[in-house]
């Protein structure tokens, strides 16, 4: 393949770097600003000194095909006039579902717990190749999924639908069909968050925390994905900003600053020989506990590859000049340099190949991106994906009705993952009742519904003669929260069908709702497949891929 006219193997790029250059193929940033056709100065002057080697790019960025086409080029383009050795890491999170950047005429795909409700490597398989395409197609050449955290706990306020399910054996088998899927595509994939994110009930966005279980018990569920995933090929791994004592991360230090866990565990144990990125460093589970100088060093030492920092221009360069300082005095080897940047440009000789190549899309046009025949793959990985969790009134499935009248009632906002996400409402839902059902009418309530929310509700429920609500709660606050609207619904005696279109774990706070859909996601996909499962167009196929406390076991999940 070819690479660069100057340099044809990875030991001449690495003999022409001087040490800071180095250091910058070892980071990855990013910025707050949207892309307006120019790059900000600060960030520019980043890339000519040091001369970064990866760019983290973000909905805040850029959020359509072509916008974010554009951006990736003039990245890769200004990386190749400031002389860089080779083309720029462009790192994107498409992880399908909640976590998407582009979602503006790209496919978004039902997200993991989706499609571990599937159970098909077949459905993982071709999301992650499409998905793969269409990041390549808008010049994003690291994908970072997929997720192998078990989602073990329901109270989990960050991973939930971002996970396969919570049985570490599922986990595995879907990840390893993703990754051949990112594999086939071409693009770089990145197995999250090492050692293991599942089973804590705080946000690392927010807190910094600890997982106490042994040993025995982590390597058996948080451990197993990952030897799993670098069993089939896993070219990255981002790691957790998450306290393991269990796993030598002594004095309370994250996975991520952790030697025992970086290099002992996961190299040496694991026999991982790819690329380690941490997570990013402006997390508030580092940023309050370390700065950002500490971190960055901290981090390499431990074994991390790549440094991500994607916010603050100021953060970013106090990490590199702490970086270039922890090797001239002697903290950190030159070796352990020459370790990483090796690793990282034999990846992107095997992965990015020319600059041409980078700027031209990987051989790929914007016209794949949401093409039809991509839509028609995330549809019926949607629609296998829909699970009929309780039917005991036999409510379902509905009947199209020229005259009843149908009330839809859902929030108006959903719960995101960070402030970045692109805010979408679920109104493709009331459309999709409504084509069904003309007498349809839509009521938008906020995540957290006050009184007179829950009394506009309840007022359009009295009117109509089937009530459809849909819930979507990322924390037990959420549920409780929700809760109430539902049971208030409930106590008008219509016929209710709840639609939990996030978490599935909803129904622990309105047990009593006799009909319960899961769509795992609130991509208009999925919402789609769920109106077809609920007018009986379709045959509900999905399974649940976590058990429901208390109420339902993983697997459950009903037919008609």
């Amino acid at each position: 393949m070819e690479y660069s006219r100057a340099y044809t193997h990875v030991e001449d790029m690495l003999v022409s770097m001087d040490l800071r250059r180095k250091i910058g193929q070892m980071v990855m940033v990013g910025f707050p600003e949207p892309f307006d056709g120019e790059l900000p100065s600060g960030f520019k002057q980043l890339l000519q000194d040091p001369g970064v080697g990866g760019v983290v790019v973000l909905a805040r960025n850029a959020s359509t095909p072509e916008s974010m086409k554009a951006f990736t080029t003039a990245l890769q383009r200004a990386a190749r006039a400031s002389g860089a050795v080779a083309p720029l890491f462009i790192h994107g999170d498409s992880e399908g579902g909640v976590v998407m950047q582009v979602t503006a005429g790209a496919c978004t795909f039902p997200g993991a717990m989706a499609i571990g409700a599937t159970q098909s490597t077949q459905h993982a398989y071709h999301a992650a190749y499409v998905l793969g395409c269409e990041a390549l197609a808008m010049g994003m050449n690291i994908v970072s999924a997929p997720v192998v955290d078990v989602n073990a706990e329901p109270d989990n306020p960050i991973i939930g639908v971002r996970s396969f399910g919570d049985d570490p054996d599922e986990v595995s088998r879907l990840a390893e069909a993703m990754i051949r899927g990112f594999r086939d595509a071409g693009v770089v994939c990145e197995a999250k968050h090492f050692p293991g994110h599942g089973r804590t009930k705080y946000d690392t966005h927010e807190d910094l925390p600890t997982i106490s279980f042994s040993g025995d018990d982590l390597e058996k569920v948080e451990l197993a994905p990952f030897a799993a995933a670098i069993k089939a090929g896993v070219p990255a791994i981002m790691t957790a900003h998450i306290v393991y004592p269990a796993l030598g991360a002594r004095h309370g230090v994250p996975a991520t600053l952790s030697w025992d866990i970086l290099t002992g565990l996961l190299r040496r144990k694991l026999q991982f020989d790819g690329i380690i990125i941490t997570d990013c460093l402006e997390m508030r589970a580092i940023k309050d506990n370390y700065g950002p100088g500490q971190a960055a060093v901290a981090a390499v030492t431990a074994g991390a590859d790549i440094v991500l920092m994607c916010h603050t221009l100021a953060v970013q360069r106090q990490a590199i000049d702490a970086l270039v300082a922890a090797v001239e005095d002697g903290t950190i080897p030159s070796a352990r340099i020459d370790e990483s940047v090796r690793r990282i440009l034999r990846a992107k000789m095997s992965w990015l190949g020319s600059f041409e190549r980078a700027e031209a899309g990987y051989g790929r046009g914007l016209d794949i991106v949401g093409c039809k025949e991509h839509r028609g793959i995330e549809q019926e990985v949607a629609r296998a994906s829909i699970t009929v969790v309780r039917n005991d009134q036999g409510l379902l499935p509905l009947a199209p009705s020229a005259t009843n009248r149908y009330v839809v009632i859902y929030p108006s906002t959903m719960p995101l993952l960070r402030a970045e996400d692109a805010r979408e409402t679920v109104s493709v839902l009331g459309e999709a009742v409504r084509s069904r059902c003309p007498h349809t009418r839509e009521v938008a309530v906020p995540l957290r519904p006050t009184p007179e929310d829950v009394h506009r509700a309840v007022a359009a429920a009295l009117e109509a003669d089937v009530v459809i609500v849909a819930t979507s709660c990322k924390t037990p606050a959420d549920e409780n929260a929700q809760a109430s609207l539902v049971k208030a619904l409930m106590e008008t005696g219509k016929p209710i069908v709840a639609l939990a279109i996030r978490n599935p774990y909803d129904l622990r706070a309105y047990p009593e709702v006799q009909t319960y859909l899961v769509t795992y996601g609130y991509r208009d996909c999925s919402i789609r497949a769920a109106a077809e499962v609920m007018f009986g167009e379709i045959r509900p196929q999905g399974r649940l891929p976590v058990a429901i406390p208390g109420i339902y076991p993983r697997g459950h999940g009903i037919w008609f």
